[in-house]
């Protein structure tokens, strides 16, 4: 005997019908509120720290609603890092260490130096209750060389390995 089930209901597939249902939508609500005051008791929690506090000091956590889904976001935007989409990935999951080599505009070898991993934080993990996956940011050896530009009193990344 083998039942036949409907694909869809309502003209939706099956799986977007049940999802957009009130009560799951309202359960997602729920979930998506108490993930967010778990978020910022923790962000506030490594900001008390002295430890920490200055990885994440302009960090905020805020949340946003898709047509189905809920998120919860680790936001950090500072002035000094603005362009970087990864500063709240770092935070939240940590970064390898690396090593850099800055060149002049000749192609010497100004200074070489190595700029520490660190672990992450996982405020959104531990919010939504995860297991953490990874271990203290990336595994991949990276080493990055700056070669300034003539006239350019700071120069910018030319070439990345």
């Amino acid at each position: 005997m083998s039942i036949e089930w409907e694909r869809s209901v309502d003209g939706k597939k099956l799986e977007e019908f049940l999802a957009l249902m009130d009560g799951v939508q309202g359960e997602l609500d729920v979930q998506q509120f108490e993930m967010q005051v778990r978020a910022e008791e923790n962000l506030q929690r490594v900001k008390a720290s002295p430890k920490t506090r200055g990885s994440v000091s302009q960090s905020s956590i805020e949340t946003e609603r898709g047509r189905v889904d809920r998120y919860v976001i680790l936001q950090d935007i500072t002035k000094s890092d603005s362009a970087s989409v990864n500063s709240a990935m770092s935070i939240e999951v940590g970064r390898g260490a690396y090593d850099v080599t800055l060149l002049s505009p000749d192609g010497e070898t100004v200074s070489e130096y190595t700029v520490a991993g660190f672990e992450g934080l996982y405020i959104l993990a531990n919010a939504a209750k995860l297991p953490r996956k990874n271990k203290g940011g990336s595994r991949t050896k990276r080493h990055v060389t700056i070669r300034r530009k003539k006239g350019v009193k700071y120069g910018r990344p030319s070439r990345r390995d």
